[in-house]
């Protein structure tokens, strides 16, 4: 499905300045995006800070200022007719694709996120802004779109089946964001994570819950998660996510994997340095620093 952003939010993005800098390694599976153009049209929005800014529904137009005083019997209606949804469009299959050659075994690299369909996003209207990573179904119908408004400043969007935003949220933590491979956000159980860098390379990465609503929740916590290093990883632990960034004092840097408790992330081990901690088994609390 292809997502036509025409519009762009106005006013300003709130940023921590407490936030500790840095940059995140993960990346989204490189995924083949096809489907039919979606038109969606941005609202112009309120400063968006840490708050998610629904999309407002158009006032009621009010009535001639020479209509009689309503009656009882006037403002009695008849019941009204239950919609009929209309059937949701075919999406076309995608041409068979001849199988590449097998490529030499990459280098290890940080765990992907969980798996998940993109859209084709093109932006219309919306000067200096580049579209990060999108995620197709995040909760129920509802899609996310990530987009950089090219003041290293980025926002997160719900949008609708027939091209409504449905919310907006500005996402404060870090001055720089990348596209990840394939260009898919990484989503799970109604929940994105964002990877960001901030102004001194270090890496940061920040969480967010889809509500059914629309509606943007920040679950980041007080600083979202700050790296001491430039690496940091979005790992699928079972089809969850779970947050892995580094911690450093006087000596090597160890791995803190933080996973969803129901209402927060919080911290379930640690592991040394070396690659990303890939299941619960692989850290300790022990190993924490603090």
């Amino acid at each position: 499905m292809l997502v036509l952003l025409t519009g762009c939010a106005t006013g300003s993005l709130a940023t921590s300045e407490s936030m500790p800098p840095a940059s995140s390694s993960a990346g989204a599976p490189t995924t083949a995006l096809t489907g039919p153009t979606l038109i969606v049209t941005v609202p112009d929005l309120v400063p968006v800070g840490t708050e998610s800014t629904e999309a407002a529904a158009p006032a009621a137009e009010p009535p001639p200022a020479s209509a009689p005083p309503p009656t009882a019997e006037s403002t009695a209606q008849p019941p009204a007719e239950e919609p009929v949804a209309e059937p949701d469009a075919p999406i076309a299959e995608p041409a068979p694709v001849e199988e590449p050659a097998p490529a030499p075994a990459p280098q290890p690299a940080a765990p992907a996120a969980p798996s998940g369909e993109g859209l084709n996003v093109s932006l219309a209207n919306c000067e200096g802004c580049t579209v990060l990573a999108t995620h197709r179904s995040v909760t129920g119908d509802l899609s996310a779109a990530l987009v950089g408004t090219g003041s290293g400043r980025a926002i997160l969007l719900s949008v609708q089946t027939d091209g409504q935003v449905s919310g907006v949220i500005g996402v404060p933590y870090g001055a720089a964001f990348a596209e990840p491979d394939g260009g898919v956000l990484a989503c799970a159980q109604s929940r994105c994570v964002v990877s960001a860098r901030q102004s001194d390379g270090r890496a940061i990465l920040s969480a967010f819950e889809l509500t059914s609503s629309g509606a943007w929740r920040d679950v980041s916590g007080d600083d979202a998660f700050p790296s001491a290093t430039e690496r940091a990883a979005v790992v699928d632990l079972g089809g969850e996510l779970a947050i892995a960034v580094q911690d450093q004092g006087n000596g090597a840097a160890v791995w803190m994997l933080y996973t969803w408790g129901g209402d927060r992330y919080a911290v379930l081990g640690c592991a040394a340095d070396g690659e990303a901690p890939t299941s619960a088994g692989a850290v300790t609390p022990e190993l924490c620093l603090s």
